[in-house]
């Protein structure tokens, strides 16, 4: 991407349809070309996350503020002559006029989607998606989703971990993006867990199409109680059997075991109910088969204690459970 004003547009339809992966490509790959390029998109980007709030737009009319900007500008290309303030200015107008120009252009002639951004810190929160669809958000985790819905339905995943409950719409699949990587649904319910930019998705109910974004590379199906570990970095893709993963019990309350191993009841406990088990003397081979939905701690060690030939200690929040 050569420095022309019609690039201003091509930032635009970058930033306001990121499901296009190869403009995505483009606009990376034009970043990464130098620190100026990488520069430029920074700005951009945090102009256009503050543009849903410009009110200027409606009465902006663009093409004086080129022409004004152009009759400022000097017809000596040379810079070092110019005051550092005035010098800042021009660079600050010379970025923001062509792309206030292109949004308002695009906006107003393509009826294009505009994005809104959900965001949690400290507390779990969730969020009624216009096509009805709810998003479940785990703590300091964000997601980015249309405005309108009705022939754009990607959502754009971007922190933490989130819980989709997709409403069924045949007419338009639902897609939820992760960097070059998607997952397209028609109607489930599935978890996501980004965690330094590698992957985890489980599915609880239906079907999902995982796409890597890596080239050459198939896409993955994934039905009810399976998952997947993908890491863009090196492009390996783990698929494996999620029954006990119980990825979603930090919003579903729910820990479900099937013939699992007593060290896995423990680390799925452990992220539930925030509390520290150490597993001490002889460790019991059994396999527990059970579902806790909404239990207390109490209730759940007093099903592990007559399960297992083990003892229980429970102080604060560190559990001690030795085999007999």
């Amino acid at each position: 991407m050569e420095k022309e004003t019609i690039n201003w547009l091509q930032l635009v339809k970058y930033l306001n349809n990121p499901q296009d992966t190869a403009l995505e490509q483009q606009v990376r790959q034009w970043a990464a070309a130098s620190p100026e390029n990488e520069a430029t998109l920074l700005q951009v980007q945090q102009l256009w996350q503050l543009s849903p709030d410009l009110k200027i737009l409606d009465q902006l009319d663009t093409k004086n503020a080129i022409a004004r900007l152009q009759e400022a500008l000097p017809e000596d290309e040379t810079v070092h002559h110019l005051p550092a303030r005035r010098y800042h200015w021009f660079r600050v107008a010379a970025v923001i006029i062509p792309i206030v120009a292109a949004a308002s252009w695009f906006f107003y002639h393509s009826g294009t989607v505009t994005y809104k951004e959900k965001a949690t810190l400290a507390a779990i929160d969730s969020l009624l998606l216009p096509d009805q669809s709810r998003v479940y958000l785990d703590k300091n985790s964000r997601v980015r989703y249309p405005e309108r819905m009705q022939k754009n339905r990607t959502v754009i995943m971007e922190q933490g971990t989130a819980y989709f409950d997709v409403a069924t719409q045949t007419a338009t699949p639902f897609v939820v993006k992760i960097g070059q990587s998607s997952i397209t649904v028609l109607g489930t319910t599935f978890n996501i867990h980004l965690e330094n930019y590698r992957i985890g998705v489980t599915v609880k109910t239906g079907k999902i199409r995982f796409a890597s974004g890596h080239t050459n590379a198939p896409e993955t199906i994934l039905s009810a109680g399976e998952g997947l570990h993908f890491d863009p970095a090196t492009g390996s893709l783990e698929q494996y059997n999620a029954i006990n993963s119980n990825a979603d019990a930090w919003i579903t309350h729910e820990l479900v075991f099937v013939d699992a191993p007593l060290s896995e009841v423990c680390k799925k406990v452990e992220a539930l109910y925030q509390v520290k088990i150490n597993l001490r003397g002889k460790i019991p081979v059994k396999k527990l088969n059970a579902t806790f939905k909404n239990n207390k701690l109490e209730e759940v060690l007093e099903v592990l204690q007559a399960t297992y030939p083990i003892t229980v200690v429970h102080r604060n929040r560190e559990i001690t459970i030795t085999g007999r």
